[in-house]
C-alpha cells in the first residue's frame, strides 16, 4: 500500500475515533470541507461499469417478473454513494438505484452531481431506458430510510465498495460484530426471488 493511501487511512481513523453517533457529522464535515475525500476518483467504480457493459451472465437483464405477468426494473443500492456516480451509472443501465448517504452534506452532493453531470451518463440501450436514480439519507443499520424505496425495501443488486471497508477499528470496539452486522443487513435487503 502506497505511503498516501496509509496515511490517508490514519487520517480518516483519527477523524473518526470517538462515539459512533457522531459519525454521521463527522462525515458531513468532510463533505462540508471537500479537501480530503481520498475515496472520491471523479467517475463510477471501473469494476461496476466493466460488470454492467460485459457480464450479463453474472446479472442478467435490468428487469425482473413482477409477479403479475408484467416486468419491472430491477432495483440497486449502493450504500455509502459518495457523490452518487455509481447510482447514475446503474440507472443509465436501466435500473432503478438508490444511493444511500449518512451525511445530508453527501446527499446533496449527489443531487448536484446527478444535475450538473447527467449528460455523462447517458442511456446505454435505448430499448431499455434509463431507470431512476434516488438519493437518500439515512442510517444504513436503521430501517427509516426505507419508506422511501418503491416495494418492499428488497433490492436485486447491491454494489458497495467502500462502505463495509469504513468499519474500522475506530467505528467500533469490536470490528468483526460491526462487519457482521452489516452483512446481515445487506442480506436482508436482496430479494431472494429467483430473477
Amino acid at each position: 500500500m502506497s505511503g498516501s493511501l496509509n496515511e490517508a487511512r490514519v487520517q480518516l481513523q483519527a477523524h473518526f475515533s470517538g462515539p459512533e453517533s457522531e459519525h454521521p457529522d463527522r462525515w458531513s464535515k468532510l463533505w462540508d470541507a471537500g479537501d480530503f475525500l481520498p475515496w472520491d476518483r471523479g467517475l463510477p467504480q471501473p469494476a461496476l461499469a466493466d460488470l454492467l457493459s460485459d457480464r450479463h451472465d453474472l446479472i442478467g437483464k435490468c428487469y425482473v417478473e413482477d409477479g403479475s405477468g408484467g416486468q419491472r426494473r430491477k432495483k440497486a443500492l449502493v450504500p455509502g454513494c459518495g457523490r452518487g456516480y455509481d447510482v447514475l451509472l446503474l440507472a443509465s443501465f436501466g435500473y432503478d438505484a438508490y444511493g444511500l448517504e449518512v451525511s445530508e452534506s453527501a446527499t446533496q452532493r449527489c443531487e448536484e452531481e446527478q444535475a450538473n453531470n447527467a449528460h455523462k451518463y447517458p442511456v446505454r440501450d435505448e430499448a431499455v431506458g434509463a431507470g431512476t436514480a434516488t438519493f437518500l439519507n439515512g442510517n444504513f443499520f436503521e430501517e427509516t430510510w426505507l419508506k422511501e424505496v418503491d416495494g418492499e425495501g428488497k433490492f436485486e443488486l447491491m454494489f458497495d465498495y467502500t462502505a463495509s471497508l469504513t468499519l474500522t477499528d475506530a467505528a467500533c470496539s469490536c470490528l468483526m460484530c460491526l462487519r457482521c452486522d452489516y452483512y446481515r443487513q445487506a442480506a436482508a435487503l436482496i430479494d431472494d426471488r429467483p430473477p
